[in-house]
């Protein structure tokens, strides 16, 4: 067996769901490991358990595992960041939920590779950006909303897409002097910049 081989996995015989989200798993980890470009899918097969077949029959390809792989971490984000706003007025969430998705970056190695450092990543989902910002717009908007916020419909998703926007920004080109990357730093512009647009 080469040495950069991982061991094989026993067959995973478990539901088609469970499969998948071996798969998932797997998917995560080599898309954190090695990157967009040098992940392999037999590698991702081999550590979830599961065939080649089974594989490509739920992902044809190296994008669409890579989309899922990236949605899931999507659904996984938005559940923090509205489990950190929860009991918050409007003005407060934005900034707790701003600082709060700069914790995620600095802490989750493969949204901060997907983020910040794999520009394949950005080339490969491009076609999907408009409509990635229009579903956190819409799910940001809408929790602020519960949270109080009493701005008309439309000024509030103008209001949040802007802010997404500005997040995507600041993400991808951050602050050269890493201070400012800080969530304490963070917080602070958010409370000085971005809550008072919402309220």
């Amino acid at each position: 067996m080469s040495p950069t081989k991982s061991p094989r996995k026993a067959r995973n015989t478990a539901s088609p769901e469970d499969q998948e989200q071996a798969i998932l798993a797997a998917a995560e980890v080599e898309f954190t490991d090695v990157g967009v470009r040098r992940a392999n899918m037999d590698e991702v097969a081999t550590q979830a358990g599961v065939s080649r077949s089974t594989l490509y029959r739920r992902f044809p390809n190296k994008e669409a595992l890579l989309l899922a792989v990236a949605n899931d971490l999507y659904e996984r984000g938005m559940q923090r960041l509205m489990s950190a706003v929860v009991g918050l007025g409007p003005a407060d969430a934005v900034v707790e939920a701003f600082a709060e998705g700069a914790v995620m970056i600095s802490e989750d190695p493969l949204m901060r590779r997907l983020v910040l450092t794999d520009a394949e990543m950005r080339g490969i989902t491009s076609a999907v950006t408009s409509l990635f910002i229009d579903m956190v717009t819409e799910r940001v908007a809408s929790t602020l909303r519960e949270a109080g916020a009493r701005m008309p419909d439309d000024d509030l998703r103008q209001a949040v897409e802007l802010h997404v926007r500005l997040v995507i920004s600041y993400l991808e080109v951050p602050a050269t002097d890493e201070r400012r990357q800080q969530p304490d730093a963070v917080r602070e512009l958010a409370a000085k910049y971005l809550a008072p647009m919402i309220w």
